[in-house]
């Protein structure tokens, strides 16, 4: 009689002998386990409370839609007509008709912070002076660093 030793036939091996729900869970249930530490006849109580409450099962998988049975919304290009035509195009800027800016959600305008903005600015302007003075730095490079030098 052989004992010990691998034995590749043996259940433990077979890489397809793996439950998905793992351990005591393979039959839709889960064990009652000892839990030490309590009072005096807690550990009793505690076994009769887990044997007679029912685990949940697992939620049974849900099956992807493919992007095809989803009613998509169209969004449409610049050229479609628009789909307010009681509301000028110029609605929500402050040039043209209709309402301006003030109309539009909050937490929507542009915080410049220019105080902070000045100050980063003239901490920076020195290498910023320096990397447009080198002659492989981009024309738009050297214009934008003159439009700061403008600026202070």
């Amino acid at each position: 009689m052989a004992s010990g030793g691998k034995r590749p036939g043996a259940p433990q091996n077979n890489p397809a002998n793996v439950s998905a729900t793992g351990g005591a869970g393979q039959m839709g249930s889960q064990a009652a386990r000892y839990i030490p530490g309590g009072k005096y006849g807690d550990g009793k109580a505690l076994m009769e409370q887990q044997m007679g409450a029912s685990m949940a099962k697992a939620p049974s998988p849900v099956s992807p839609r493919s992007l095809s049975d989803m009613a998509m919304p169209s969004v449409g290009t610049l050229m479609d007509p628009t789909n307010n035509p009681s509301e000028p195009i110029s609605a929500g800027s402050d040039f043209g008709r209709g309402v301006d800016s003030s109309a539009l959600p909050k937490g929507l305008g542009n915080n410049t912070r220019p105080d902070e903005n000045q100050l980063i600015i003239q901490q920076y302007m020195p290498d910023l002076v320096y990397a447009a003075s080198s002659e492989n730095a981009p024309d738009s490079f050297k214009r934008f660093v003159n439009y700061l030098a403008g600026k202070q």
